[in-house]
């Protein structure tokens, strides 16, 4: 099954994408934000306004200290959050990995249960969404959210594939000649999720890739 996916000029992506973003969040209710550098070029230009009835989960954490550089909510508050008045549900990184992994569970189970209207995750150049890797254990983690190694050597928290695909709506955003192969694999290939995680999405019932002309160009 391909997937969907739309494709924007590399000059205008951020506002094209804010655009999107803006039209599809609901007036209340939960949405999953993520970290990354595209979603970093997005967050500045997005409308605050729309944001201050919502809930906000993260679809991953680094394991390190909320003010520091690697951290997704240290980004994600700087570029955006703080403009708003969302109520946000950060990861705690700063936690012993399990410890944090079983408290997010807890603490977004009712959140998951009524399904967040909207979830915008990056694409990695192997295919993972949030911090599930290929070859993840977190792929088949039951619970909501999973303590996970990654490739940088660091540990991390990651949303589940149960906890994603409760979102009604999901968009994956990539850019750059960087992430064209992926995409391709992605779009078109015929993987499992143990290889190409993204395809978890691929019988979502409205998940889209939003790309630029370099992401696309593999198409």
């Amino acid at each position: 099954m391909t997937f969907s996916y739309e494709v924007f000029p590399p000059e205008t992506y951020a506002r094209d994408v804010a655009a999107r973003i803006t039209g599809a969040l609901p007036v209340s209710g939960s949405v999953i934000v993520t970290g990354g550098s595209t979603i970093a070029q997005v967050y500045p230009v997005l409308d605050p306004e729309p944001w201050r009835a919502l809930e906000v989960l993260f679809s991953d954490e680094r394991c390190v200290p909320p003010d520091h550089e690697a951290s997704n909510f240290k980004m994600a508050m700087e570029l955006l959050l703080r403009r708003t008045q969302a109520r946000v549900q950060r990861m705690r990184g700063d936690l012993d990995p399990g410890q944090g992994a079983l408290r997010y569970h807890d603490q977004i189970q009712e959140t998951i249960a009524q399904r967040p209207a909207f979830a915008v995750l990056g694409v990695g150049a192997d295919c993972h969404i949030c911090a599930l890797f290929p070859g993840s254990p977190a792929l088949d983690e039951p619970n909501y959210c999973a303590a996970v190694a990654r490739p940088d050597g660091l540990m991390g928290l990651t949303l589940t594939p149960t906890a994603v695909l409760s979102a009604r709506t999901i968009r994956l955003v990539a850019t750059g000649a960087g992430k064209a192969e992926a995409v391709a694999r992605i779009v078109a290939g015929n993987e499992t999720p143990d290889t190409c995680p993204a395809r978890l999405l691929t019988h979502h019932e409205d998940a889209v890739l939003w790309l630029d002309e370099p992401a696309a160009s593999k198409l």
